[in-house]
């Protein structure tokens, strides 16, 4: 008896085909699982964290150096709260006096050896000037100057670990601190803030050149403010400010003045 073996079908190709599609959706999942791309921080991002820091930075500084002033008991207090600041903002603070530098390169100049800015310069004496408005010792007899300051440091204390320029849960803003960070070219001092200004002090005493300057100026800036950087005769320096942008930078030396 003859048996008849059953015929099999050709190997089908459907199954093969259909392997690289499956391949092809499981790749596009697993991308999509991944989530979007991290964008690194933009300048703007960097330049409006480093500024928000620098500014409470300088204020507080001014707080502190303000009352330090006042008594030996205020000036201990008050270097006590400055390391709290800087332990806790220290590192981020190298990173924002970094990024300030980097946001005024095209303006800053050397002056007797040292990187200058003058935009640097009013934004630090604009904030340390909030602080001494506010308590206005000068105004007040030594016996309150201390129950001011005294009372002003106490409530400042519990406030200096808190981060206002982080905005809570963002993980954004951690990247951006993050960023800042790991950019810091060097350690700053909560009084050198921003570097680019020099530590030059607030309402120095105008030079012999001042009012021949201010005079000159009338004609091409009627609001001009006038800024002393240095009055060492026979040596002076002046930042003059026509409004918020343009700025320029005198020199004088004998009272022959001119822009380096």
């Amino acid at each position: 008896m003859i048996r008849t073996l059953p015929t099999r079908s050709p190997a089908s190709t459907t199954g093969r085909s259909v392997i690289p599609a499956l391949l092809a959706a499981l790749a596009l999942f697993l991308t999509a699982c991944a989530g979007p791309k991290v964008v690194p921080p933009s300048e703007e991002e960097r330049n409006e964290m480093a500024r928000a820091l620098l500014t409470e930075a300088i204020y507080i500084e001014g707080l502190l150096s303000e009352c330090a002033a006042v008594s030996p008991e205020l000036k201990i207090y008050a270097q006590d709260l400055r390391t709290i600041w800087m332990e806790t903002h220290g590192d981020l603070l190298a990173g924002a006096d970094t990024q300030l530098n980097r946001e005024l390169a095209g303006e800053t100049r050397d002056y007797a050896g040292h990187a200058l800015a003058l935009s640097a310069v009013r934004f630090r004496h604009e904030h340390r000037g909030r602080a001494v408005q506010e308590l206005r010792l000068n105004e007040r007899s030594a016996n309150n100057q201390r129950i001011v300051c005294k009372r002003r440091l106490d409530e400042l204390e519990p406030t200096l670990t808190e981060r206002p320029y982080l905005t809570p849960d963002s993980e954004r803003d951690i990247l951006v601190r993050d960023a800042l960070v790991a950019d810091a070219e060097r350690p700053v001092a909560l009084s050198e803030v921003p570097t680019l200004a020099l530590d030059i002090p607030r309402n120095l005493a105008p030079g012999r050149s001042y009012r021949e300057i201010e005079r000159r100026m009338a004609n091409t800036c009627p609001n001009a403010e006038l800024v002393v950087i240095a009055n060492e005769w026979p040596h002076e320096a002046y930042g003059i400010y026509c409004g918020q942008q343009s700025q320029s930078f005198i020199v004088c030396d004998w009272g022959e003045c001119q822009a380096p």
